[in-house]
């Protein structure tokens, strides 16, 4: 089931409150725009017309703990579609941001919805919200985040389909998940081999703490690896992981 909207809020908003009415695993909301889109930290997710914005409910049958590998998922399902369908090369940014050209093209945020059952188990329904840059252009955007994003459309010079494209990551997100269940470590594998951050300098920040490093990949649960320049190693998750400054990303 997809509900298509002209411009709302937040897909993952509406997205959530479809699940406490009981929509079923699969129900795609998809905005032509939104005002609030939701980015990772709280901030709001820029998506201007031209763009593809959805949210993908899903109820895997994934233990709890490993539901934060979701977005590693989809992120490898966007580099899936975006080679597969038009020859492009992303990379990903640990853990939700895909990468054209060394500028940001898309963004993910999954939200889990807990849900106690009668027996007693808790199972969990996903809200997985993209956001593409697709048809759009950096001038439609904010002028002080134009230095920093890319879109489809400035490296194919041609119009996509939003929704054929849609229905190719729908499917992609959702075959990848399943994966998860089925050979995690392949997922993590394939995964690895697209980390924008691998061996390059980073800086990472979480409240009060603060690590510079050199980004050395996931683990099987999904943190981030950093070694600091004295040889020591961080297993990072949550906070806010950014290049170092000055690095190259052509």
């Amino acid at each position: 089931m997809i509900l298509q909207y002209d411009h709302i809020d937040s897909t993952n908003r509406i997205a959530k409150d479809l699940i406490a009415e009981g929509t079923p695993s699969g129900t795609v909301v998809r905005a032509v725009s939104q005002s609030m889109g939701k980015g990772q930290y709280g901030r709001v997710f820029e998506s201007p017309k031209g763009g593809l914005y959805f949210s993908l409910v899903l109820e895997p049958d994934l233990p709890l703990d490993q539901l934060p590998l979701i977005t590693l998922a989809t992120g490898l399902a966007c580099l899936q579609v975006l080679k597969e369908r038009f020859s492009l090369f992303p990379h990903i940014k640990w853990p939700n941001d895909i990468y054209l050209a060394g500028r940001k093209v898309a963004g993910i945020l999954c939200e889990n919805i807990l849900k106690p059952g009668l027996d007693g188990q808790t199972s969990a329904a996903v809200i997985i919200g993209v956001g593409m840059n697709v048809n759009n252009q950096a001038h439609d955007f904010e002028e002080e985040i134009q230095p920093l994003i890319t879109t489809l459309f400035e490296h194919l010079h041609a119009w996509i389909d939003l929704d054929d494209l849609l229905a190719n990551l729908t499917r992609a997100i959702v075959n990848q998940v399943t994966r998860l269940r089925e050979d995690r470590l392949a997922v993590l594998a394939e995964w690895q081999q697209a980390d924008l951050l691998w061996g390059r300098s980073v800086v990472y920040h979480h409240h009060s703490q603060s690590l510079t490093g050199i980004g050395l990949g996931v683990t099987e649960q999904g943190t981030y690896r950093i070694r600091e320049e004295n040889g020591v190693e961080h297993l990072v998750i949550g906070g806010q992981l950014r290049l170092g400054p000055g690095v190259d990303l052509h």
